[in-house]
C-alpha cells in the first residue's frame, strides 16, 4: 500500500513551523544555562524564552522551569517561579503563598539576602503580576502586614530592595492596589447595612473605652528600644529598636508605603526616618516616575528631602533605627549596588562574609593607592579568611588519603571493631545469661595514609567581565587545595590573555588582589599555555572554570582539548563555579567539548575537591 503524503499546501505549512520548532527546543535546552545566573537581564530573558518555547515546549520546559524554581540561584528561582504562573503551570495563589513563605524564612542575614533575591527574580521577570492578580498578592500582603513590628522591621530594608526593582510609577500603581484591598479588607468587616449615626456612636464608644483604659495604665506599651538586654536573660541580644513614640503597631498601610518606598509624606513623623534612611540607599529609583513627576515621589518624601551629611550620620541613624546587625546590611548592600564611599565605614568583625561583598570590596580596593588600600586590608583578609575557613572545612574530608590496613593505636580513625576484639580476648567474660563481655582495654582504629605520589592540578580560571564570582571561588577553592601534599597546584587567570598567578595560590588574599577580572574570553590561548606546564600527562588534572562563552574561533579551543586529551590528560571543564554548583554558562559550545573529550558540569567546590580527590587516591 502507498504511504500516504500531506498535500501540497499542507507540507509548506509543516516546513513553515520546523523553524520555529527548533527554536523552541533550542530555547528549552538553554534555560538549564541560566541557574547560576545573579543578572536581572537574565531574569527577562527567562521569561522571553520561555514564551518562545511555550508552544512546543510542553513536559520539558515545564520540567525546566521546576528544576530553575528548585535549584537555580535565589534570583532565578524566584523568576522561574513567576514564569510557571505566567505560563500556567502554577496558580497564582501558589506563588502568593510561595513568597509568603520567603517573608517566613528571612530570619538572618543571609536568608534575608536570599528573600531579596528572590523577589527581585519574581519581580523582574513579571513585576505586573501583583497588580494584575490579587490572589497572588494576597498571602504575601498578609504576612507583612500580620508581622510583629521587631520582625517586620529586621526585613524591611530586604523588602525595599527586592521592590527596588519596579519602576517608581510601577509601585505607585502596586501601592493603590494594596491600599484598595486594605480598605476593602476593613470595610468587609462591619455589617452591610450600617448607617451613619450608628458608626458615630461606636466611634465614640471606642474613643472613651480608650480613654478609660489610659487612666487604668492598661494601654499595650511601645517596646523597650533601650537596647539592653532583659534582665532574666543578660546573654539575650538587644531587639531591634521600634519608633519610641508609638502605642500601636505599625499599621499595614504604612509598612507597604515603607516597603515600596512611596506615599512618604502620608507617615506619621515618627514612621518617617525609617523611609529616609532607606531613601539613601536606593534613592528615587529607575524607570517611569524616577524623576519625580509623580504625587508621593522622591521629592517631599517623609523625613528630609537632602541627603545625609556623609556615611557616618546616616550609619548612625540606621543603627539607632534599626540596630547594628540591620546597619551592617544595608551598608553592605549599598557598597554592592556601587556606594564605594560606605566601605571604610562596614565593621570588619560584625560584618557578615560573603562572596557579592568581597567582590564589592575588591572592585573597590582595585582603584584606590596604597595608602587607602592598607586601611581596607582588615576587611578584605577577614573576608578571605572566613570564606576560605569555611570552605576548607567542608573540602578537607573529600580530600583526605585512602584508609590502609596498618592498625594503630592511636585514636582518630574509624574503630577497627575485627582487631579490637582479638585484641582483648583476655578480657572476655561469660555473663550468668551465658553471653560474653569483651572489655576493649586497648582498642585498634584504622589509620590515614596520605598518598606521596605527586600530581599536578592545573586550574584555568575565566576572568572575563561575566566570571566574577566564579573567579573569587575558583581562588578560595585552589588555595584549599594547594595545601594538598599530593598536589602541585598551578592557577591560571585568563581572559584574552593568560596570567600565571601559581606564586600566590598559598595566599588566596593575593591571589585575588593579582586576578584583574575583565576583557574578552580566549579559551584556547589558556588551554595552550596549560598544555606548556604538563609533564606526565597520566598525572595531570587540567580544570577550565568557564561560561564557556569563547570570543575566539571554536575550533581553535575544540583542537587544544583534542591535544590535552589524546596525551593522557585528566580534563575537566566547569561551568561556572559557586558555592551550590549553579551552572550559568553556553550549553552549545558546551555541548561541543564533551564531544571533543572534555566533561563538562556545573560543580560546587566541595564536588570539585571530591573529583580530585577520586583522581589522585
Amino acid at each position: 500500500m502507498a504511504e500516504s503524503r500531506p498535500s501540497e499546501p499542507e507540507y509548506h505549512h509543516q516546513c513553515q513551523w520546523l523553524p520555529l520548532k527548533k527554536g523552541a527546543v533550542a530555547a528549552v535546552r538553554s534555560l538549564d544555562g541560566l541557574a547560576g545566573s545573579e543578572g536581572p537581564d537574565d531574569a527577562r530573558a527567562l521569561v522571553e524564552l520561555a514564551r518562545r518555547a511555550d508552544v512546543f515546549g510542553g513536559i520539558r520546559l515545564a520540567d525546566s522551569l521546576a528544576r530553575l524554581a528548585d535549584g537555580g540561584t535565589p534570583l532565578m528561582r524566584g523568576a522561574a517561579a513567576a514564569v510557571r504562573v505566567l505560563l500556567g503551570y502554577t496558580p497564582a495563589t501558589a506563588l502568593g503563598a510561595r513568597a509568603a513563605s520567603w517573608v517566613d524564612t528571612a530570619t538572618d542575614p543571609g536568608t534575608r539576602a536570599e528573600l531579596t533575591a528572590r523577589l527581585t527574580g519574581l519581580l523582574t521577570a513579571t513585576g505586573s503580576l501583583l497588580e494584575t492578580a490579587p490572589e497572588a498578592l494576597a498571602p504575601l500582603l498578609d504576612r507583612v502586614g500580620e508581622l510583629p513590628d521587631s520582625p517586620f522591621l529586621e526585613r524591611l530594608p530586604a523588602l525595599r530592595g527586592e521592590f527596588d526593582t519596579l519602576s517608581p510609577a510601577a509601585r505607585d500603581r502596586l501601592l493603590t492596589v494594596i491600599e484598595e484591598r486594605i480598605d476593602g479588607t476593613l470595610d468587609a468587616d462591619l455589617p452591610p447595612d450600617t448607617d451613619a449615626r450608628t458608626l458615630a456612636a461606636w466611634t465614640t464608644a471606642d474613643l472613651a473605652a480608650r480613654e478609660a483604659l489610659a487612666a487604668l495604665g492598661l494601654l499595650p506599651t511601645a517596646p523597650d528600644t533601650s537596647g539592653r538586654p532583659h534582665p532574666a536573660s543578660p546573654s539575650a541580644p538587644a531587639p531591634v529598636p521600634v519608633p519610641p513614640a508609638r502605642d500601636a503597631r505599625i499599621a499595614a498601610a504604612e509598612r507597604w508605603r515603607l516597603v515600596l518606598g512611596r506615599r512618604g509624606d502620608q507617615l506619621p513623623r515618627d514612621i518617617a526616618p525609617l523611609a529616609t534612611a532607606l531613601d539613601e540607599l536606593y534613592g528615587k529609583g529607575r524607570g517611569e516616575g524616577a524623576r519625580g513627576d509623580l504625587p508621593g515621589g522622591a521629592v517631599g518624601r517623609g523625613g528630609r528631602e537632602a541627603p545625609y551629611p556623609g556615611v557616618r550620620e546616616w550609619a548612625e541613624e540606621l543603627t539607632a533605627l534599626f540596630g547594628p546587625g540591620i546597619r551592617e546590611e544595608v551598608l553592605a548592600a549599598a557598597a554592592t549596588r556601587g556606594r564605594t564611599d560606605v566601605v571604610s565605614a562596614l565593621d570588619p568583625e560584625a560584618v557578615r562574609p560573603s562572596v557579592e561583598l568581597l567582590r564589592t570590596v575588591l572592585q573597590h580596593a582595585g582603584g584606590l593607592p596604597e595608602a587607602k588600600l592598607a586601611a581596607l586590608r582588615p576587611l578584605v583578609r577577614r573576608l578571605v579568611d572566613e570564606l576560605t575557613r569555611t570552605l576548607a572545612t567542608r573540602l578537607r574530608p573529600a580530600l583526605t588519603g585512602a584508609a590502609t590496613a596498618r592498625p594503630t593505636r592511636r585514636p582518630g580513625g574509624r574503630l577497627d571493631l575485627a582487631r579490637t576484639l582479638r585484641a582483648n580476648l583476655a578480657t572476655a567474660r561469660r555473663t550468668d545469661d551465658g553471653r560474653i563481655h569483651v572489655i576493649p582495654e586497648h582498642p585498634v582504629f584504622h589509620g590515614r595514609a596520605q598518598r606521596s605520589a605527586d600530581w599536578r592540578l592545573i586550574i584555568l580560571t575565566d576572568v572575563s567581565g561575566s566570571m566574577e564570582a566564579s573567579t573569587i571561588w575558583s581562588a578560595l577553592t585552589a588555595s584549599v587545595l594547594a595545601g594538598v601534599p599530593a598536589l602541585s597546584t598551578h592557577f591560571l587567570a585568563f581572559s584574552t590573555t593568560v596570567l600565571d598567578l601559581t606564586e600566590h595560590v598559598h595566599d588566596p588574599l593575593a591571589l585575588l588582589l593579582e586576578a584583574r577580572v575583565g576583557g574578552g574570553t580566549h579559551i584556547a590561548a589558556g588551554l595552550r599555555h596549560a598544555r606548556t606546564l604538563v609533564t606526565a600527562p597520566s598525572r595531570t588534572l587540567v580544570v577550565v572554570v568557564s561560561d564557556f562563552e569563547e570570543g575566539y574561533p571554536v575550533g581553535g579551543m575544540l583542537a587544544e582539548v583534542r591535544e590535552l586529551v589524546g596525551a593522557g590528560c585528566h580534563v575537566l571543564g566547569c561551568a561556572s563555579l559557586d558555592d551550590a554548583g549553579r551552572p550559568c554558562y553556553s550549553t552549545g559550545i558546551a555541548g561541543q567539548l564533551v564531544a571533543a573529550g572534555m566533561p563538562v558540569a556545573a560543580l560546587s567546590p566541595l564536588e570539585l575537591a571530591r573529583w580530585v580527590g577520586e583522581k589522585i587516591r
